[in-house]
């Protein structure tokens, strides 16, 4: 769920491991590509209700609502093939909209991001969307996914890698909200963990505890395998 920022959220750290070699100094793998603001417009609408919501969906649009930044709480319509488009296609749901809301009043711009949204369990498809007013200079919390890339030397020495995480939760600016966090297991060997703390992402903040395990190689099972070769030889 997207807040602000003034929450803080802890979380206990996976079992100490060894860290991989440069462990101590950050990554600098991050997918930080310019959050550039997308456009999109939307009507407000007076009725309200799971009637007028059906009637608007058949016509083909999708109800949603506007709220927050001390401002009145406004429920709206707009196309869902309009903002599959102007959603971006890298961030998603983690699009920083500059919405313009459209009604009799007049024409208003706001800085919005997606609050929360539902979707049809059998179409699969968008039925009602929740935008939330943010201010461009604070924070916001959000998820991000985490992209891991590379192959570790573990691995390519038979060991196997195992992932913990896919998101990661974050604080940070609207316009700061990277992509993903890119966690570069390459320089994993057997036997080594890599952290939260050991990546970065510019003008970002972790809201977990940085020593939580994102990935870790298993060693080579050299043993079992000498076993096993034993065991052949016994019996022959």
């Amino acid at each position: 769920m997207i807040g602000h920022a003034d929450t803080h959220d802890s979380r206990s750290a996976a079992s100490p491991r060894r860290h991989p070699p440069g462990g101590e100094s950050q990554q600098k793998a991050s997918k930080t590509m310019s959050n550039t603001q997308r456009e999109l417009t939307v009507t407000v609408r007076d009725s309200h209700g799971k009637g007028p919501a059906r009637r608007l969906r058949q016509s083909g649009l999708i109800p949603g609502v506007l709220y927050g930044g001390g401002k009145d709480h406004l429920k709206i319509s707009l196309d869902p093939r309009v903002f599959r488009k102007a959603m971006d296609p890298d961030r998603k749901l983690n699009t920083y909209f500059k919405l313009s809301v459209e009604s009799d009043a007049g024409k208003a711009v706001e800085d919005v991001i997606i609050a929360d949204h539902q979707i049809d369990a059998v179409r699969m498809e968008l039925i009602h969307i929740d935008f939330l007013r943010v201010d461009p200079k604070t924070e916001i919390v959000t998820k991000i996914p985490v992209n891991y890339v590379g192959r570790s030397v573990g691995v390519l020495a038979g060991g196997k890698l195992q992932t913990y995480r896919r998101f990661v939760k974050i604080a940070a600016r609207p316009g700061d909200i990277p992509v993903a966090l890119e966690a570069d297991v390459s320089p994993l060997a057997a036997d080594q963990t890599l952290r939260l703390e050991d990546c970065s992402a510019p003008n970002v903040r972790f809201l977990e505890d940085t020593r939580l395990a994102l990935a870790y190689v298993s060693p080579p099972k050299v043993k079992k395998v000498e076993e096993d070769d034993k065991k052949k030889k016994k019996k022959k």
